[in-house]
């Protein structure tokens, strides 16, 4: 089941609000682009760092929306798929940061494009 709340780390925050700015796209929509980023390309999250949670707090219903249920199978699948032994709370956070970085390139909203 999905948290209730999700801390993001203030990199992964500070980016999300830079393509926000070149985008137009609200930090929770390119969030769940950087999830789906991440699960895709089968991401390691040990390199995701994300043990600072002083950025932005957010709800699970801002987060994921109406697709709350699709996206606690997937994130769910991937734990089990990649044998990952943290919790859902801090590999959330972790999917949101590596997905971000893969994000960099984003520069205007056309980029988003895969």
């Amino acid at each position: 089941m999905l948290p209730n709340r999700i801390a993001l780390s203030q990199k992964a925050t500070d980016k999300l609000r830079y393509m926000k700015q070149n985008t137009g796209l609200t930090p929770n929509i390119l969030a769940r682009v950087a999830i789906m980023l991440a699960i895709k390309e089968g991401s390691n999250l040990k390199n995701a760092g994300v043990n600072d949670t002083d950025g932005q707090v957010l709800s699970r219903d801002v987060l994921f929306g109406d697709s709350a249920a699709a996206y606690d199978v997937l994130i769910n699948q991937y734990i089990h798929d990649y044998a990952i032994d943290g919790s859902i709370q801090e590999v959330i956070p972790a999917l949101i940061e590596v997905g971000v970085f893969k994000l960099g390139h984003v520069k205007k909203i056309q980029d988003l494009v895969f």
